[in-house]
């Protein structure tokens, strides 16, 4: 199902009009991004929506582009935020600013223009939902006004024209998309399974760990090992935790369109995918050495039963902590071939656990209400958001703590730069202006990756 939303009723009429493809449904969500965001809620939450299209007419912020043209969009930000979200790619896409008010001023003009060509009122809300439902957005926005004094009677005068084009744009649009639905490739749908991208942002604290291990950067071939063994344990646990969560990810409208609950991908095709990553992860084992091979399945009991700590205790956060703090640790041992671990690897894999966990607890504030209804334990659940976020905020000051320690151990210069942008991490974290699923991603792979390079760059 294609949802389409416009923000009033004169943009979307044209469109209606036109009639559209079959398995398109048209809202009129009203103004402003916080009545886009909760109409783009509740068009996720009441059908199987695979892409969302953002249409209506916008402001030009520059003077070079004219009334009257339609264009797609490349990124939208707010002026507050300016950590935007991509819903395009290609030449001729403009970069969308959404703000609270109507722009009429040219002060106010000149100020947004550094962030984009374009400005309305509810993209970036749209675009944000589709973000953390894994949703793919377009945005299509057409100009009828140049945010100077005489954009009022502009729009007035132009929203009609301006409507029967964006219009024409949103229905071709709208029919490419439902010619491309029903066939997405098994290889992208496995790929969103197991999120092999954030593999990327855990793979410093393995190398950090290795590099603690050999005194300095150890071979290459060490560390491709090290990587295929981090790759194939993360890709068995993703897909466990995503088969034994299956029929809770079903009734939660945030996660009910995952590859499984949704039918994309078969519990079979889950199941597969575990054994792929089971399969990386010995034979990178194996090439690595005797000790690592005795000690491989150590890691694998977290990782296969972390995902149901949430049935008994909500202390379950901190299951994901074991898992990841579990990793520079592993890589330790692969560079030294012995348990005899030092206090820096302690300390980073202290580091690590703290910060997982701590992350993992701000991302369950996301489900807060639907964990409750669902006997579903997790802290959120339990104390609340702001009890939630006070555990998490201890969490993470043990996590910088050791941080600290570790660049007092190792640590130079350039490595107290990134301790700097881990704290800055961290702090942002607890900033309520930002959105949670942006709080755990990327905010936490860069407190993250910070935290690797005070090791790294040491």
């Amino acid at each position: 199902m294609i949802g389409i939303i416009f923000a009033t009723e004169m943009e979307a009429q044209p469109f209606l009009d036109r009639g559209g493809p079959e398995g398109v449904v048209t809202v009129i969500c009203g103004m402003g991004m916080e009545a886009a965001r909760i109409a783009t809620e509740e068009l996720i939450e009441k059908y199987d929506i695979t892409t969302i299209i953002n249409a209506g007419v916008c402001g030009a912020l520059i003077n070079r582009i004219e009334r009257g043209a339609v264009y797609r969009v490349s990124m939208v930000s707010t002026e507050h935020l300016k950590a935007g979200v991509n819903v395009g790619i290609g030449i001729g896409l403009k970069r969308l600013v959404t703000v609270d008010e109507p722009v009429f001023e040219p002060k106010r003009k000149k100020e947004l223009s550094k962030y984009g060509e374009l400005v309305d009122m509810e993209g970036y809300a749209v675009a944000r939902v589709c973000e953390a439902h894994n949703i793919p957005c377009i945005l299509i926005k057409g100009v009828t006004d140049f945010g100077d004094g005489s954009g009022k009677a502009d729009i007035q005068q132009h929203i009609a024209s301006v409507s029967e084009t964006v219009a024409e744009k949103v229905d071709g649009a709208s029919r490419s998309v439902a010619t491309k639905r029903d066939a997405p490739s098994t290889l992208k749908k496995l790929r969103s399974f197991t999120k092999v991208e954030h593999t990327i942002f855990s793979l410093p604290l393995l190398f950090a760990g290795a590099w603690l291990g050999a005194g300095g950067m150890p071979s290459i071939k060490v560390l491709l090992l090290i990587a295929l063994v981090g790759l194939g344990a993360r890709t068995f646990g993703m897909a466990i935790n995503r088969i034994f969560d299956k029929n809770i990810d079903a009734k939660n409208p945030r996660t009910k369109n995952r590859e499984l609950p949704s039918g994309k991908l078969t519990l079979a095709q889950g199941y597969g995918v575990a054994l792929v990553g089971i399969v990386i992860y010995f034979v990178g084992c194996v090439l690595l050495g005797t000790t690592v091979l005795k000690l491989s399945l150590v890691p694998l009991v977290p990782l296969a039963l972390y995902s149901l700590l949430k049935r008994f205790t909500p202390l379950c956060h901190y299951g994901i902590g074991i898992c990841l703090g579990l990793a520079p640790l592993g890589a330790f041992v692969a560079v030294t071939n012995s348990l005899v671990f030092t206090p820096e690897v302690v300390l980073l894999a202290i580091f690590t656990f703290c910060w997982i966990s701590g992350f993992d607890i701000i991302y369950a504030l996301m489900d807060i209400d639907f964990d409750r209804e669902n006997k579903i334990r997790s802290i959120p659940a339990a104390l609340g958001a702001s009890g939630a976020q006070l555990v998490a905020a201890i969490t993470h000051l043990v996590s910088f703590a050791a941080l600290v320690l570790l660049w007092m151990s190792v640590g130079g210069t350039f490595s107290f730069m990134a301790l700097l942008v881990s704290a800055g991490a961290f702090g942002a974290a607890y900033l309520q202006s930002i959105p949670v699923h942006v709080r755990f991603f990327p905010i936490s792979a860069i407190a993250g990756i910070a935290g690797a390079l005070v090791v790294l760059l040491g």
